[in-house]
């Protein structure tokens, strides 16, 4: 009788769960009366999680008023006010930009909009995922010349992409300069951009592209890349609108010596 009680507790637990995550998703996009004041409103919002100790994301936003940029119009994101500049790219040619902003992280993201008759209206929301850096990457922590180095996950979010930078030193410099204190290194994209297609699985690096007579490496940097779209308010009629929240969880093997 108790084992059948802690199971429906647990499933009462279990659903409310649910209810709560769809809830969540729909916050203040719900219930969104129609408003044609948002048909010309075009944005693309990036928000960059790069998961460093600091706790800040950072944004990239460009946003259009019926094809070009409307300085009496205010977007907004967590209630702070992107700022719009104008720039110079030549004697001749300025434009006009919005400048990007670092903001403390936090558990979800309203993107919003002040428009010129002062009205204010919700553009996007998203509530990202936040077990990123709980997820089982396993990146050895050192790697030699003598065997590949290979790089493995279990149970990540798809689609995922992988980027991995080689930091090297020039063989020609310590032949330059063989009483430098210091190794003058440099990262090297090795492979940018790979599809990771499988929950679980495995990339590996070959021995023999780690040194050469011309390089060497002494570190990998590995680079997680998964992407979520927020939601829109219904009243959007451009369908190129969006709010990307992008999750980059680095980790790095250095040469064992």
């Amino acid at each position: 009788m108790n084992n059948i009680r802690v199971l429906l507790l647990l499933l009462s637990f279990f659903i409310l769960s649910c209810t709560k995550t769809k809830k969540d998703k729909n916050l203040y996009i719900a219930n969104i009366e129609n408003d044609e004041r948002l048909a010309n409103i075009y944005f693309n919002l990036y928000i960059t999680d790069n998961n460093d100790s600091n706790n800040l994301i950072r944004t990239s936003l460009r946003a259009l008023d019926d094809g070009k940029m409307n300085d009496k119009n205010t977007f907004l994101l967590n209630n702070k006010p992107f700022n719009m500049v104008t720039r110079q790219s030549n004697y001749y040619i300025s434009y006009a930009t919005y400048v990007a902003h670092e903001y403390i992280k936090n558990q979800d993201y309203l993107f919003e909009v002040i428009l010129a008759d002062s009205s204010r209206h919700t553009l996007a929301y998203i509530k990202p995922r936040n077990d990123y850096q709980d997820l089982n990457y396993m990146i050895p922590k050192h790697f030699s010349y003598d065997t590949n180095l290979e790089l493995k996950w279990e149970n990540i979010y798809l689609p995922t992409s992988l980027e991995i930078q080689k930091e090297i030193y020039e063989t020609i410099f310590e032949r330059k300069y063989p009483d430098a204190p210091h190794r003058n290194t440099h990262f090297k994209n090795h492979d940018y951009g790979y599809k990771i297609t499988d929950k679980s699985g495995s990339y590996t690096i070959n021995k023999s592209s780690l040194k050469d007579s011309l390089e060497v490496t002494v570190g990998i940097k590995a680079i997680f890349e998964h992407r979520e779209k927020g939601r829109l308010n219904p009243n959007l009629r451009n369908n190129n609108c969006n709010l990307t929240y992008i999750n980059r969880v680095k980790k790095m093997s250095i040469l064992k010596e």
